[in-house]
């Protein structure tokens, strides 16, 4: 039976792990990117460093006493217009900047030296200034760095972040799926012990399981121990009833054909029309006993061998009719019912098929289910559901006891199952058992 996917252990554990991995790569995404972007910022301003104190080293005076750099520095983007990298250094008596400080492109130097952001006209920098005694004046020299240049940086890193996170979480979410799968292994493999149960083809689950499953076996099986033992007894008992029922039955009904052979016919007909009466309900309520003690058990019985032993001694007991059975059932079917019981219920069933049916019975079977048709006279519809009444007969002059429909329907009460009456193909009666 399929259960709601909200009930769903494996669901669960799918969801579980795929919220799990998704929050972890999210955090370990954006904690990534940010270390990266505050490694970067401190490698550019660490270079930076570097170029402003060899900006220092080269400052000199030209003879008008303005302030000159003897050399290009060694990073050639500072020759370059507008290469993001810039420099300038101003003083009381003029200033001086980088050619990348292209036409009137001037930075605008801070008082403290601190990295802070800037501009140099529209373009957003990163730079810092330093106050220097040179020549007996103050000079002011800044180095900067245009902030595109990091940001270009970063976003590579987070492109190629972004595309190597996915393949991680992706990764990640596969190796989870395949743990759950492995995980609920013993679970699946414990479905199929049960089914296997229930099929009658082993008697206990296997013990050997992982821990946390075995308590649930290990009571399991002590249930079945128990219930194996109930049914040992309930039949034990049964047998006992029957024989100490039986044998006092008996000594009545022949001390009743002896009051007949005295004359006392009426007094003789009377209690021998009550020991039938008796006789009925014992057995009536000794197949209920049976029935109950197997209910539950969990067993199959394969149709086709029970069958054949079932047909072979109604042809025998029935030679007299010569009547044809044409069985037509699926290879190896199955049917949920102890073999006992449905031997006793096909028995019945095949029983009074014999009594009615002119020339042909067919059996026919699959998916749970037995039919046995045959081409008798049938049953008034209106009268069908008499005939699994206790004792009730439709036609006295038949041979039976009227005992056998109601004993076949009360012990398929106890394994749930339903028997349908209903009009053969060719005429005659149709008994359907659906378990």
């Amino acid at each position: 039976m399929s259960q709601p996917l909200h009930n769903s252990l494996r669901l669960r554990l799918i969801v579980g792990s795929a919220l799990g991995v998704i929050l972890a790569v999210l955090l370990a995404g954006l904690f990534i990117g940010y270390l990266y972007r505050s490694h970067t910022t401190d490698r550019f301003q660490t270079e930076l460093d570097h170029h402003l104190g060899e900006l220092v080293e080269l400052i000199d005076f030209d003879p008008q006493g303005r302030p000159v750099v003897r050399q290009p520095l060694s990073d050639p983007q500072f020759n370059v217009g507008r290469s993001g990298l810039y420099w300038q250094v101003s003083g009381p008596r003029g200033s001086v900047a980088s050619p990348s400080l292209a036409d009137d492109l001037r930075l605008m130097p801070a008082g403290d030296e601190a990295w802070h952001r800037g501009r140099a006209g529209e373009e957003e920098v990163l730079q810092r200034s330093a106050r220097i005694m040179r020549g007996g004046q103050t000079l002011t020299v800044t180095i900067a760095s245009a902030q595109h240049l990091l940001e270009e940086q970063v976003d590579r890193f987070r492109f190629d972040l972004t595309l190597s996170m996915t393949v991680v979480g992706l990764l990640l979410l596969g190796g989870a799926a395949l743990l759950v799968r492995f995980g609920l292994t013993p679970v699946r493999r414990l479905g199929e012990e049960v089914d296997r149960l229930r099929n009658g083809e082993i008697e206990r689950l296997d013990p050997h399981v992982p821990a946390e499953f075995a308590p649930v076996v290990t009571r399991f099986n002590a249930l079945l121990e128990g219930q194996a033992q109930l049914i040992a007894r309930a039949r034990t008992e049964s047998g006992n009833l029957a024989h100490n029922l039986r044998t006092p039955l008996a000594l009545i009904t022949a001390e009743a054909e002896q009051l007949a052979n005295a004359g006392q016919t009426q007094s003789a007909a009377f209690l021998l029309e009550r020991c039938r009466m008796m006789q009925r309900q014992m057995d009536y309520h000794l197949a209920r006993a049976a029935a109950a003690g197997t209910r539950g058990a969990g067993t199959r019985t394969e149709v086709a061998p029970l069958l054949a032993r079932i047909i072979e001694a109604m042809q025998r007991l029935h030679a007299d009719r010569r009547i044809e059975v044409v069985i037509d059932l699926p290879a190896g079917l199955r049917l949920p019912c102890d073999s006992g019981d449905l031997a006793e219920i096909l028995s019945n069933l095949i029983d009074n098929a014999f009594k009615w049916a002119r020339r042909t019975i067919i059996v026919t079977g699959g998916d749970d289910r037995i039919t046995i048709s045959d081409d008798g006279p049938g049953i008034p519809v209106d009268q069908r559901a008499l005939v699994t009444n206790i004792g009730i007969r439709l036609d006295p002059a038949t041979p039976g006891t009227g005992l056998g429909l109601a004993a076949t329907a009360d012990l398929l009460r106890f394994y749930d199952a339903t028997l349908t009456l209903d009009d053969a193909a060719g005429g005659g009666l149709s008994i359907t058992v659906r378990f």
